[in-house]
């Protein structure tokens, strides 16, 4: 029998519909994937670019005074009418990134609970509902490592390119992110803590989650 069926007796039009359903759920997958890091990445761009623009209006002295600190992961980026184009490219493309991240972490065990829902019994009449949950853990080292690593990348190229004694906003994480600067030492320290808070704010993200969709569909056979 393939292994990747999930079909155990021995009939062989079975096995052929299984490996058909497991190719349809690898083609789900992929295509949810897209959509979700192409929603993500639109309101990602769209929402730096008009929070820019909101900011350049508000007639307040030193417009984007905090909004400009994101100029230190998105090189170019800065409160202006040419920043708000950049920052909307950026935007999207992180924005992008996260989406596609965050579901294919979503989906990571998703074959394993179709497999155990069309395993179950399903001969009463109360319907069956698939619960997926979130893997906090598998969640927060990915968007982590992307965000911190990131941080040490955007960091670091202010310093081969020559430009940090200039970069202001850089400099100003580290009221946020103790120990950090702009050197390798200080970029790495930086990341670590912001790994971390990555880390941790996924984990409870994840346990609300799950919480709250046990807490729904309590009751339901699983």
């Amino acid at each position: 029998m393939n292994k990747n069926t999930y079909v155990y007796e021995s009939n062989e039009n079975q096995v052929v519909e299984t490996n058909i359903d497991e190719r349809l759920l690898g083609a789900v997958i992929r295509l949810n994937t897209f959509l979700t890091a192409a929603v993500m990445g639109i309101l990602g761009g769209l929402g730096l670019f008009f929070t820019t623009l909101l900011s350049l209006n508000r007639g307040l002295p030193n417009p984007g005074n905090y909004l400009n600190l994101l100029g230190v992961f998105m090189p170019g980026y800065e409160v202006t009418p040419t920043g708000a184009w950049i920052g909307l490219l950026w935007g999207g493309l992180i924005g992008a990134i996260s989406g596609g991240v965050l579901y294919r972490v979503y989906a990571h065990n998703l074959r394993i609970h179709v497999r155990n829902f069309l395993l179950q019994d399903k001969s009463g009449d109360e319907p069956y509902t698939l619960i997926v949950p979130i893997g906090g853990k598998a969640l927060g080292l990915a968007l982590g490592t992307v965000i911190a690593g990131g941080l040490v990348v955007t960091t670091n190229w202010l310093v081969i390119r020559g430009t940090a004694d200039e970069s202001v906003h850089a400099r100003l994480l580290g009221n946020y992110l103790p120990g950090y600067s702009i050197s390798l030492p200080g970029s790495l320290i930086g990341a670590v803590q912001l790994f971390l808070f990555v880390f941790v704010l996924c984990m409870l993200w994840s346990w609300i989650y799950n919480r709250i969709i046990t807490t729904r569909h309590r009751g339901t056979p699983k």
